[in-house]
């Protein structure tokens, strides 16, 4: 594994890609998926991987074009604009503090039921882990390189084994029929779970720290979101396959636990737990970390206010960090986890419709592969118009928030431009 001063190995950026999806994804939303879809949760997740894929693709496309660190903020700018740049960045910033807030849902979820602690405890918990993981990254504390390809290594070990365990107990009865809940709930579904392939956005941030980046950065995104699908589709048919409906509804919080109990009893469940609450908060230190680059980058284009990221402690923005830890607690405090997985994802694939878009409008690929990135941006915009619509007609109040939440993030930057005169003058185009 590299020191400090050397470069990324495809191994490692691999590592990190696949650590950036599998860290929270699917133990918090593998619930959300079967609950929306039934057995056909398999589908909805392969759905799911495919437009990340062809959006992963469209990503290092243009990463290695522009051939700089930055990722969306990057394209855009160089695309459509510093102005536009922004604004699409402040939906991103939302979207990562809504993914936050999910992880630590989730490891409250967890955490609750390793210590055999009632749900009442479950935010405090969650809380808990945001506020401390902030405090360590603003004192430098990082996983160091190896530490982080053991911990995603075991992982993929762990959920590997869930698979093969599962697989032992797979009935047909339970398994089959696999769409009796309609095209609709699956595409739903799909969307609804698609934040749990949004990690692999942070090697565009590390972009130059990879070693032969032009070649590795294409090649880890390919068959780190080729991983992750296969695993997350392998896991979900196994889940359908030996639990019953009734198990996975009562446990749905939390019900990865439950497939390694047939087998390996308590013990089993003991280690996914222990997986599982290790693994949200890696996912909470990641995403921090990498929110926390993404804001240096558009305060220095004058996107964002000056201040947040002035005042820093071992190259993190203190204000920023700060400001973000508690609008996770605070979305954690207010929304259940289908309205916390329902917004991150709506975010995501807004955004990866519009990065998509600005790879057909610069041209990034030839002959037959100019379709790829119109097919990922319609494939994202029609999986957020359906699950809008879906949540709507189940609970309209969530969609209301949604929009809610939206425009009040439009009028805060609109008066952040107000209040800067000389970014008027930036366009979108």
């Amino acid at each position: 594994m590299p020191s400090k001063d050397q470069k990324l190995s495809l191994f490692d950026a691999c590592g990190m890609a696949i650590g950036g999806m599998v860290g929270g994804g699917i133990f918090a939303v593998l619930g959300e998926a079967v609950m929306a879809a039934g057995n056909a949760a398999f589908l909805s997740l392969g759905m799911g991987g495919v437009l990340a894929l062809i959006t992963g693709v469209v990503y290092s496309k243009l990463t290695v074009r522009f051939d700089e660190s930055g990722g969306e903020f990057v394209f855009m700018e160089h695309i459509a604009g510093t102005r536009f740049a922004g604004t699409i960045s402040w939906f991103l910033i939302l979207g990562y503090i809504f993914t936050i807030s999910l992880y630590a849902y989730t490891f409250g979820a967890y955490a609750g039921r390793l210590f055999g602690l009632s749900s009442g405890s479950n935010f405090l918990l969650g809380s808990a882990v945001v506020t401390v993981i902030t405090v360590l990254n603003l004192s430098g504390v990082r996983e160091s390189g190896i530490s982080e390809d053991i911990l995603v290594y075991t992982k993929i070990t762990i959920l590997t084994g869930l698979v093969a365990i599962g697989f032992i107990n797979v009935s047909p009865d339970k398994a089959f029929p696999i769409a009796s809940m309609g095209i609709g709930n699956t595409i739903k579904a799909a969307a609804l779970v698609f934040v749990a392939y949004e990690g692999f956005q942070l090697l565009t941030y590390d972009y130059n720290t990879i070693k032969d980046h032009k070649q590795n950065l294409p090649k880890a995104v390919v068959i780190s979101i080729t991983a992750v699908l296969a695993i997350y589709m392998l896991i979900a048919f196994v889940l359908t396959g030996s639990l019953s409906p009734e198990i996975i509804e009562q446990h749905k919080e939390t019900v990865l636990a439950m497939l390694a109990e047939p087998v390996l009893g308590q013990a089993g469940i003991v280690v996914v737990l222990v997986a599982a609450v290790f693994s949200t908060a890696s996912a909470i230190l990641a995403t921090i970390f990498a929110i926390s680059r993404l804001a240096k980058r558009i305060a220095n284009d004058g996107q964002l206010p000056q201040q947040l990221t002035d005042q820093q402690s071992s190259g993190v923005p203190i204000y920023f960090s700060l400001l973000i830890a508690a609008l996770a607690i605070a979305v954690q405090s207010f929304g259940n986890l289908e309205q916390i997985t329902t917004f991150s994802s709506l975010v995501f694939l807004f955004v990866f419709s519009i990065v998509n878009f600005m790879g057909y409008k610069h041209q990034i690929f030839e002959n037959w592969k100019k379709s790829l990135p119109i097919i990922g941006s319609l494939g994202c915009a029609s999986a957020m118009v359906i699950l809008l619509y879906e949540t709507y007609l189940t609970d309209p109040s969530t969609v209301y928030i949604v929009i809610g939440i939206s425009v009040i993030l439009l009028l805060c930057r609109e008066a952040y431009i107000w209040l800067h005169p000389k970014y008027k003058g930036q366009t979108s185009t």
